[in-house]
């Protein structure tokens, strides 16, 4: 998807901190889910969690 016929629409500052902002609410369900009493569920909240951080931080990495 582009903004432009140039402008990829990851290069959108815009589009990151909607992403962004989608990704932490994520993240802090998956922060409540890492307290659970069931261990399965703690590790699979751990899951959730780096993969939020990984996306974080690639949006992250392409700013301009």
């Amino acid at each position: 998807m582009f903004v432009s016929d140039q402008q990829p629409a990851s290069d959108d500052p815009s589009m990151r901190h909607d992403v962004r902002n989608m990704l932490a609410t994520a993240l802090l369900a998956a922060d409540l889910l890492s307290a659970h009493a069931d261990p399965a569920v703690r590790r699979q909240a751990e899951t959730i969690i780096a993969a939020i951080e990984s996306a974080t931080a690639r949006l992250k990495g392409q700013r301009k």
